[in-house]
């Protein structure tokens, strides 16, 4: 009997995680906003109306008292050897003199048996405004794919989601309003629901300073609040000098996720070429559930490979 019971609680733990990855999934892709907004409004789709694609790379790295920069364990949840390492790539254009903006996101995790991969499909359509300002308003559907534990092996599982989003800019100001998990399922077991998403909502708004001819600033700051979740707000600043080389920083306050976090994040980019921009970014902890309670002293790097065909306008 009490090995019966052990054995429940330790396939309800593992589920329990397996299903929290799924949210950590989101909140990372969430916090790449700066490097593509798209992740969080699909209402900037075809923004930048020439095609886009961006490849992010993030590994995580922990400290657990015994070694910097360690995964978890020898093997055990990120399933090999290194640190868990994130693949998300994102890619945008506008179609019918720009009216259309349509985009594509994909994301795979590599940590443990679970490994979730998720995939969105966004649409906007702009309306220009007087003033040379424009609105767009978007959606976005897709679905989130991972094994699940079920007593007996692994199970794989569909989590589908759907959501809306607003969008307006100027020369000197910009801002959305989005939901992108307005329609967002969870999982059930046995009548009752083991992972309920948040559904956040994202209020964003920013100014575009030129002090210099060759410097460019952008502020702006991010609200977002979700179903039994602090309030979270985030304060960005990003220069470009040159339209060359870009300097990014960013202090957020409550995070979202099942731990609230407070953390810095640094960003560089640098424009290679017309079609080629890199960049490296470094969060000062991970905002990602299940790993905060996992370790301590947790950062992340992300690199950034951008590749614009046709460029038309810069694009910060």
């Amino acid at each position: 009997m009490l090995k019966t019971h052990c054995l429940t609680v330790l396939l309800l733990l593992s589920l329990l995680a397996s299903l929290t990855r799924v949210q950590a999934q989101k909140e990372v892709l969430y916090y790449q906003y700066q490097l593509n907004p798209m992740t969080i409004n699909p209402a900037y789709t075809g923004n930048r109306e020439s095609f886009h694609l961006t490849a992010l790379f993030r590994r995580r790295m922990f400290n657990f008292g015994g070694g910097q920069g360690q995964g978890l364990g020898q093997g055990g949840l990120r399933g090999g050897g290194g640190s868990p390492v994130t693949q998300s790539l994102a890619m945008d254009g506008a179609v019918a003199n720009g009216k259309l903006g349509i985009g594509l996101q994909a994301l795979n995790d590599r940590m443990g048996i679970n490994s979730p991969t998720s995939i969105l499909v966004s649409a906007a359509y702009w309306t220009e405004l007087p003033n040379e300002a424009s609105v767009s308003i978007g959606v976005v559907g897709g679905a989130s794919f991972m094994n699940i534990p079920d007593g007996t092996g692994l199970v794989n599982r569909t989590l589908p989601s759907a959501g809306v989003g607003l969008y307006y800019q100027s020369d000197t100001f910009f801002g959305g309003v989005s939901m992108p998990e307005l329609y967002s399922k969870g999982y059930e077991l046995s009548g009752r629901f083991l992972y309920t998403p948040p559904k956040p909502l994202f209020v964003q708004l920013g100014t575009k300073l030129q002090p210099l001819d060759d410097l460019m600033i952008y502020p702006s700051v991010l609200v977002t609040q979700a179903k039994g979740r602090k309030l979270g707000t985030d304060f960005n600043a990003k220069a470009w000098y040159m339209e060359k080389i870009g300097i990014g920083l960013s202090y957020r306050r409550n995070s979202l996720g099942y731990q609230p976090l407070n953390y810095l994040q640094v960003s560089a980019e640098y424009q290679i070429s017309e079609p080629f921009r890199v960049g490296l970014t470094y969060n000062t902890k991970t905002p990602e559930a299940f790993v905060n309670v996992a370790g301590t002293g947790q950062s992340a790097i992300e690199l950034l490979f951008r590749y614009t065909p046709n460029l038309e306008g810069f694009t910060f």
